[in-house]
């Protein structure tokens, strides 16, 4: 088991690289010093591309130029923290702040008509239009995989692909539980079971650059947490690649709900959210929007409210593809 305060690096190496994020923005993000405001929400690091950025738990690796990086780290308690990183073609180092708190705290009830977590007080799904887009969209058909060897003890690997593969299709065909007709031109293929693993460590780190390979799998992450995705987008804000784990050591799963459920998170839900982040979705407002898939917040445990989108999240899509 892995703590996110864990350290990453070795205390000189982190000393080396730790000057990148050095003076304290209003919302408590590290930036460079002296760092510029080039546009909203975006700030100069005094990094370089390959240099590792930290920030709340989550570690990024500055892409080389021309390109930009976004990571999601996704706890159990259902909060989630965003690192968003771009690099320019001279090679300047931005970090983008993400405009939506993953650390909003929202109450979740038990829905008596559809038995999943709602958010209290939160516009029901179907009336919300509220959606964000990330800078990213895929510009052709995405390719990915699963490491089947990788799924947790007491899932089947069929069973765990099958949910995997349905999260990724409740994006693209935009499944959702308000009568919307499927308008979205995203389109993605599975392509079969692999050995190779999602370019993600068990600190919560992005890789160096993206191999042109996507991997969706389970593995180790920080104590605490269910899933880290990572996708990586070129200057014209076209997606190159994501990755997707999630936690095996310290999270509990299910594919098919069991009757007596207590602690385990949806593949389904869970992936569905993820999913939404690998084709361009960003966060919503918890507080407002907390009953949409792109909401910040897992609704908990021992439900699936995540894997049927919103009015919200179907027209995120139709704007994007």
């Amino acid at each position: 088991m892995r703590s996110v305060s864990r350290p990453l690096l070795s205390a000189s190496l982190l000393s080396l690289f730790a000057v990148g994020l050095a003076a304290c923005a209003p919302d408590g993000a590290e930036l460079a010093p002296g760092g510029e405001v080039v546009g909203q929400g975006e700030h100069a690091l005094e990094v370089k591309p390959g240099d590792p950025v930290f920030r709340n738990g989550l570690t990024v690796i500055a892409p080389e130029a021309n390109l930009g990086v976004y990571a999601e780290l996704l706890f159990d308690d259902g909060r989630t923290h965003t690192l968003h990183l771009r690099t320019d073609v001279d090679g300047t180092v931005f970090l983008i702040e993400d405009a939506i708190d993953g650390d909003e705290e929202v109450t979740h009830a038990v829905g008596e008509a559809a038995g999943e977590a709602s958010a209290s007080g939160s516009t029901a799904p179907c009336s919300d239009k509220a959606y964000e887009a990330l800078p990213y969209k895929w510009h052709e058909r995405m390719n990915w995989r699963f490491r089947a060897g990788s799924t947790p003890t007491g899932i089947g690997a069929d069973a765990a692909e099958a949910k995997l593969k349905r999260a990724a299709t409740n994006i693209t065909a935009s499944r959702n539980s308000c009568s919307m007709a499927d308008q979205v031109g995203a389109t993605q293929s599975y392509l079969g079971r692999t050995t190779q693993a999602a370019q993600i460590t068990a600190a919560a780190a992005c890789g160096a650059s993206p191999d042109g390979n996507n991997v969706v799998d389970f593995g180790d992450l920080p104590d605490g947490t269910l899933g880290l995705a990572c996708v990586w987008y070129d200057g014209t804000g076209k997606a190159v690649e994501a990755d997707v784990r999630f936690n095996k050591v310290d999270a509990k799963w299910y594919a098919d709900k069991p009757s007596s459920c207590s602690g385990r998170f949806s593949i389904e839900g869970v992936a569905t959210h993820e999913f939404g982040h690998v084709f361009g979705l960003g966060h919503v407002t918890e507080s407002k929007s907390g009953n949409l898939t792109m909401s910040p917040q897992i609704n908990g445990a021992c439900q699936n409210a995540e894997a049927t989108l919103g009015r919200g999240d179907v027209l995120g899509l139709r704007a994007k593809y």
